[in-house]
Parts: structure tokens; sequence; C-alpha cells
């Protein structure tokens, strides 16, 4: 889905930062306590905003048992636990970079990274729930992987471009641009330009602008979508996605502009 040679050129970085926010969580943001062991033998055990730990182990016998443990006597302010074994940690990574294709779409890699973590169910450990839902950058918009790419093959057409936006304060608040190839992989992932366009105003106006700098810079062959902020909560907090776009159509909180 996502090629690898993926470009990404004139992003905004306003527009880029509220999208990360609303679409993305990292883990090195959140507040953790990580334990690294050597089969038992606990080697280092910090949380990340340096509090005082409560119940630290003086040994790892029950990694997952043990971390749930943790968390719930430290869960004032805590997002997670780690408890990882180191030589379990360098043969994941090690593994990982050894099967990195180049010629492979980048989303691929990532969702094969993390899938590699449920075999290592004693050893990369965390709470609550797996690390596979835990580690790295997870989506915040309430599909996998799988389910992205089913909508992407509904929806999109070969060599089109898409815009994804939220209005919010009288002004494009987010943005993000998708330019697809003739295989569906995403070659171009940036924002709207916001030098070129003027992005304040109704949002009609600013989507319709938006939608003529994408048409004359990526495709031809384009479409928007536009939410309010609140439009939007809406929809990446729903089951039934579709049913949400139509509602959001059918109120005026979302414009859709197809070429």
């Amino acid at each position: 889905m996502l090629a690898q040679n993926v470009l990404m050129e004139d992003i905004d970085k306003d527009q880029w930062a509220h999208a990360q926010d609303l679409l993305l969580e990292s883990s090195k943001e959140k507040t953790r306590i990580i334990v690294l062991h050597d089969n038992g033998v606990i080697r280092k055990i910090e949380r990340t905003d340096a509090k005082t730990i409560v119940n630290a182990p003086s040994l790892i016998s029950d990694a997952n048992a043990q971390a749930r443990t943790l968390y719930e006597a430290n869960r004032d302010g805590l997002d997670f636990v780690a408890i990882f074994e180191r030589h379990a940690f360098d043969e994941y990574f090690s593994r990982m970079q050894d099967s990195w294709l180049a010629d492979e779409p980048l989303d691929s890699f990532v969702s094969r990274q993390y899938k590699l973590l449920d075999e290592y169910p004693e050893t990369m450990v965390t709470y609550p729930g797996p690390a596979k839902h835990q580690m790295g950058l997870q989506f915040r918009l309430g599909v996998g992987r799988n389910e992205a790419i089913v909508l992407i093959n509904k929806w999109v057409a070969p060599n089109t471009s898409v815009l994804l936006g939220i209005y919010d304060q009288g002004a494009l608040w987010a943005s993000i641009v998708l330019s697809f190839d003739e295989t569906l992989n995403i070659s171009v992932l940036t924002t709207v330009d916001a030098e070129r366009v003027d992005i304040v105003g109704d949002m009609t106006s600013v989507a319709t602008n938006a939608m003529d700098w994408l048409t004359s810079t990526y495709s031809s062959r384009a479409t928007a979508l536009i939410w309010t902020r609140d439009a939007f909560e809406r929809f990446r907090h729903a089951d039934d996605k579709e049913s949400v776009v139509r509602k959001s159509l059918s109120d005026d909180t979302a414009i859709f502009l197809k070429c």
C-alpha cells in the first residue's frame, strides 16, 4: 500500500502535526515502565517519567503475570509496562532487519514487524494489551491495515489522488494528501500546501481551493473529503464508518468533491 519510494514534499508542519496527533499514537510519548532482563536477571528497570516504581521486582520469573502486577501497583499516570528478555529482544530486531525486502511496500514490512511480536509471548511482554498493540506507532483510525486496503480498493481508482482534511475554526486544520499509482500503492504522501492554497474561509471555499490545487499539482483525477473536526471524531470512533460519512455529508459537516 505504501510504495518503497514514496515522495514526501512541501509538507505543512502544522497540518502534518495535527494529522499525526489525530491518527497516530507513539509508544515514545507514553509513560511506561521498562524492564530489561537476561533470562530473569534484571539489568535495567526504569519509569520514563522518573517517578518511584512501587513493588519493583528483583527477578523475572513470569513476565506476563509480573507485568500485570507492576502495572496495577503503578497505574496512576502510567500507560503500560514492558518486560523484555534481552536475548529475545536482540533476536527479534535481527530477524526484522534480515526480513527487509527493498521492493516491497513499506507498510507490509511494518505490518510483519508487529505480527512477529506474537512469536515472543513470554519474552516480549507488555501490559495492558500485547506488544503489537503497544509498541511503535499505532493507528488511531479504528481500522487495521487489511481493512484499510479493502476500503482503498473499494473507493479509490488507480492513478488518482485523494485529499482527507479536517476543517476547524475557519480554516483547514489538518490534511493528508495521497497519490496512488497503477497498483494502488501510495506514491505521494504530503499535505495541502498552505503557501499556495488559501486555507482560511468557509468550509466550501477552503475545500474548493484545496481541490483546485490538488488537481493541478498531482492528478486531474482526484477526490477530496473534508470533515469538521467534530464530524471526523465521530468517524474515527465509529464501527460503521461508511454510514457516518453519509450522515456527515447529509448534515453538511463534511464535504465530498470529485473530479
